[in-house]
């Protein structure tokens, strides 16, 4: 841990109207206050080649110095269960589940438990640090411990339990292994103790997946799958255990019941139903991973909506994180006079300081016909985006020198989560990405991506079309093409990955309607995500088979709608049937440069380059030219219009360009009979039968050049002379 200031904080939403109001949760380590100043964001802090950073400070009462304090970050999935005297003195019970673990690290990793803070009431069922499993009874001098000696296996699934028999005094721990296929050898471990002293009472209170330190935090967090945790009223023998490890989870009991838990549920609800009986719902805290494989799971079944009974298991992770819930600090109401755009809550303390960024509607009497659409679906997808070997050469002291202080600070505090990219520690691919914590690469500073570029658009866009209004992914998800009323022209960032399908069916309805949008970005619209329904700020993506961690067959839909994941390529959307172009290759060296075709002098598309004489274009810039990081291009087999202009495209790029990603067969032949390098970006415009029409220029790299030479320049030039044409209502023609 360092030993430098620090600030962390987020807010309770990113998209906010004037007169409504925005909290912020702040932790400051190694500060007793900190300073809040609300600034404008026109523009990124990357370096000496970019223009000054130079964020407008709004004037606000809320703005001022506040007290500092540290919050703890409590990562940790788990399920939090409605107390009641009757799980206090449980007296002769049986606890049991099906599990399957999948990380130790050293650790105790609970299942089940009702153990005080202390240890001296309740009980616990859980993996001890050797991975063997464990009763835990609680005792005033000590809480006692009986374990077996041999260690689960990760990866498999068991039935595990304890029983205990109030009357004899007699406790039986049990492991049986599952069978994970049709020839697979099961067997079970247990053990059997006499004379137990009883458990004393607990408090009621009862965690799935977690148990509570001194301090009565969660602790201990399990990683891995538990299906159907039981608690019955009564202390089964050896033979009723291995029948009951034989049976289905969703056969029925024999036996009273106080808790019988249904992980699947309602796996958008953060509530999981206690189908007991006896009122002991639960909560679930950190999004564990739901409608995943359970131990009955059987191929080919690939929807948990067609055998929920099959995905009654919910994945729980010891770094899952969705907000650390922290208390609030500041509340800002948004004055009705600030202007659309995107602000921060900029906190600062001895050398400390910290963004959290958030974007203001228009108001309801505003006009604007132009729109910026914060790609904010993405943004959550890369939230603090490490790399696991990143990490691993932070942790072995390797060039750490070529890191920023913002990445180190994502080291520093693991506990912020990481993101969709990041595999979770025990290899697991993550599903769920929040944006309620703090996020290191939402900072108008760093590597040059997503949002810092996203800042130069925004800064272009303030100088062509003040009044532009600005709205967020999460926004059109909910509101649909409500969204857009007002919009003639929509204008995307720069890296507007992933869509849900309402998002994709809010814009399909703006370009029927004759909107016209400008695609100033590049792998756009190619993965398939869902937005929560409820919760703000939190996206759910299956990748499937393009994953960075392990992934269950049969776990592609959504947990959140139940629709299906992955790239909306492969379920029949590809991106060049919307925008002309698709996705192509990456590098993160340098950029390249556009060249004019021939065609551009076509009337349809003069407007472009009006003002520009040479053909070179976007040969500049901090990445070395406006074609660059990742590329689109056209590809008339996957839907690219037969009347689609290609205007202008790339060349020279270097080798680490050559790696043509993905499975599809991607379109490398002439298009107006112009030859071009295969390794390319394609600007691409077409128009729409309803009269408008897309602009499309294939390439992250396009906004950081907007700034250059004070926006004097012929990227700035050509963004400009489409705006001004979208813009005009005049409708375009469809060619003969």
């Amino acid at each position: 841990m360092s030993d430098r200031p620090a600030i962390l904080a987020y807010a309770d939403r990113d998209s906010v109207k004037p007169g409504e109001s925005i909290a912020f949760a702040v932790s400051c380590l190694k500060l007793d206050s900190f300073q809040c100043d609300f600034v404008l964001l026109l523009g990124c802090d990357a370096g000496p080649e970019m223009p000054p950073f130079r964020p407008s400070v709004m004037a606000a009462p809320e703005a001022a110095r506040y007290p500092g304090r540290e919050q703890p970050i409590r990562a940790g999935s788990y399920i939090e269960v409605n107390g009641s005297q009757r799980l206090a003195d449980l007296g002769s019970v049986t606890v049991c589940a099906n599990i399957m673990p999948t990380l130790i690290a050293g650790q105790p990793r609970c299942l089940l438990s009702t153990l005080t803070p202390a240890g001296d009431g309740g009980m616990a069922l859980r993996l001890e640090a050797d991975g063997c499993l464990a009763a835990i009874l609680g005792n005033p001098v000590e809480p006692r411990i009986y374990r077996l000696a041999s260690p689960l296996s990760l990866w498999l699934w068991s039935f595990v339990a304890l029983s205990y028999d109030a009357q004899r005094g007699q406790l039986l721990v049990v492991a049986h292994r599952l069978a994970s296929g049709t020839h697979d050898h099961v067997g079970a471990n247990w053990l059997t103790v006499d004379d137990v002293e009883p458990p004393a009472n607990g408090d009621g209170r009862l965690l799935i997946a977690a148990e509570r330190d001194g301090g009565a935090f969660p602790c201990h967090h399990f990683n891995g799958k538990i299906e159907r945790p039981r608690i019955l009223a009564a202390a089964l023998s050896l033979e009723q255990l291995s029948d009951l490890a034989s049976r289905k989870p969703t056969e029925p009991l024999n036996w009273p019941c106080l808790g019988d838990w249904n992980l699947l549920g309602e796996p958008v609800s953060e509530v999981v139903p206690d189908e007991s009986g006896s009122g002991h719902d639960g909560v679930c805290i950190n999004q564990p991973t739901r409608a995943v494989q359970g131990s009955a799971w059987e191929s080919p079944t690939m929807d948990w909506r067609r055998a929920p009974e099959q995905y009654g298991a919910a994945h729980f992770h010891h770094d899952d994180i969705e907000t650390p819930g922290w208390q609030e600090d500041l509340r800002l109401t948004v004055p009705t006079d600030w202007s659309s755009g995107c602000y921060a809550a900029r906190l600062r303390g001895a050398d400390a300081e910290f963004f959290v960024p958030f974007f203001v509607r228009q108001s309801a009497d505003a006009t604007s016909d132009v729109a910026f659409l914060a790609p904010t679906a993405t943004y959550a997808c890369y939230a603090n985006l490490t790399m696991q070997r990143q990490t691993n050469e932070y942790n072995l002291g390797c060039i750490a020198s070529s890191y920023t202080p913002l990445d180190l600070l994502a080291f520093e505090h693991p506990g912020i989560g990481k993101s969709l990219y990041d595999p979770h520690d025990d290899g697991s691919e993550r599903c769920i990405g929040s944006l309620r914590r703090p996020v290191v690469n939402l900072q108008p500073g760093g590597w040059l991506w997503n949002f810092q570029i996203d800042l130069c658009l925004l800064g272009w866009l303030a100088r062509v079309a003040p009044d532009h209004q600005t709205l967020t992914d999460e926004d059109l998800d909910r509101e649909g093409l409500a969204a857009l009323d007002k919009c003639r022209v929509l204008i995307t960032g720069s890296h507007p990955e992933y869509w849900s399908l309402p998002m994709l069916q809010a814009l399909d309805g703006f370009l029927d309607r004759g909107g016209r949008l400008m695609y100033l970005g590049g792998n756009g619209f190619t993965s398939a995500i869902d937005y929560h329904p409820q919760r703000k700020g939190l996206v759910e993506f299956r990748r499937r088979h393009s994953g960075n961690g392990r992934f269950g067959a049969g776990e592609a839909h959504s947990s959140f709608t139940g629709r299906l994941c992955g790239m909306w390529p492969d379920l029949g959307r590809p991106e060049q049937s919307l925008v002309g172009v698709g996705y192509l290759t990456e590098a993160f060296d340098r950029g390249s440069y556009y060249r004019r075709l021939a065609v551009s002098d076509d009337a349809r598309a003069r407007f472009i380059f009006e003002g520009i004489t040479e053909d070179v274009i976007g040969d500049f810039g901090i990445i070395g030219g406006a074609a660059g990081l990742e590329i689109d291009v056209v590809n008339e087999e996957l839907g690219t219009p037969r009347h689609a202009l290609v205007v202008a495209a790339s060349e020279q790029h270097g080798s680490s360009y050559a790696r043509i990603l993905g499975g599809l067969n991607y379109f490398t032949r002439l298009w107006n009979d112009a030859p071009r390098e295969p390794i390319r970006a394609d600007m691409t415009f077409f128009e729409t039968p309803a009269g408008g029409a897309v602009f499309s220029v294939g390439s992250i790299a396009w906004g950081s050049c907007l700034p250059h030479a004070g926006h004097v320049n012929n990227v700035a030039r050509i963004s400009e002379n489409v705006l001004r044409r979208f813009r005009d209502p005049t409708p375009f023609q469809m060619p003969d």
